[in-house]
C-alpha cells in the first residue's frame, strides 16, 4: 500500500513539474528567467514574439541555410523546429530578388505576438563572400532576434541563451 501512495505522489509531482502551458513548459516567474533583460536587448521588444509551437516550414530556394537551421533547432531543443521543404507556400520563404540593399526580411502577418509568415529576399548581386553572414543575419531575424548590433556575434553564448529562452516562454510573455 505504501508503494501505491509513493507512486501516486510521484505521478502528481511529475504533472506539477511539467506544467500546462502550450509548449509543455511552465513559464517561470520573471525572477527565475535569468536573461529577461538580455532577451529584451537582443529582440528589441517588450514582450516575446516568436513562432507558434510545432514545426515551422522553410522553403529556401537559394540553398545554403541548412546548417544554420540545424544549429538553431539544436539551440531551441524543444517546442519549435524549423524544417526545410520544397513547398513554396512554406511559412518562411527565402529567395533571390533584385532589391534595394543586400537583404530584406518582412513579416506580413503576426497574430497575438506569434509569427505567421516571413519572407526573406536577398539581392542576387550580393558578393558571395557576404552571403554566409547575410544568411545568418536573416535567419536570426526570422527566429526573433531583432537587434542589428547583435548579429555580428553569431551564435555566442548570449545568443544561444536568448534563443533558448525565447522559445521557452509563451508569445506575449512580458520582458520587463
Amino acid at each position: 500500500m505504501k508503494r501505491l501512495w509513493f507512486v501516486l505522489l510521484m505521478l502528481v509531482l511529475s504533472f506539477m513539474l511539467t506544467g500546462c502551458s502550450g509548449n509543455g513548459v511552465t513559464p517561470p516567474p520573471p525572477d527565475d528567467v535569468p536573461p529577461l533583460a538580455l532577451i529584451r536587448e537582443y529582440t528589441a521588444r517588450d514582450c516575446v514574439q516568436r513562432w507558434a509551437d510545432g514545426e515551422v516550414s522553410v522553403c529556401d530556394t537559394i540553398g545554403g541555410t541548412k546548417e544554420i537551421w540545424d544549429e538553431i533547432n539544436e539551440i531551441i531543443d524543444g517546442p519549435v523546429s524549423f524544417e526545410l521543404t520544397n513547398d513554396t507556400t512554406a511559412q518562411i520563404g527565402i529567395e533571390f530578388q533584385p532589391i534595394d540593399g543586400m537583404f530584406y526580411v518582412g513579416f506580413p502577418g503576426m497574430e497575438d505576438n506569434t509569427f505567421k509568415k516571413c519572407g526573406i529576399l536577398i539581392d542576387p548581386e550580393t558578393p558571395s563572400e557576404l552571403l554566409e553572414s547575410i544568411y545568418l543575419n536573416c535567419l536570426l531575424i526570422a527566429v526573433g532576434i531583432n537587434n542589428y548590433e547583435k548579429w555580428e556575434e553569431g551564435f555566442s553564448q548570449n545568443m544561444k541563451t536568448v534563443i533558448y529562452w525565447l522559445y521557452r516562454l509563451e508569445p506575449g510573455y512580458p520582458l520587463s
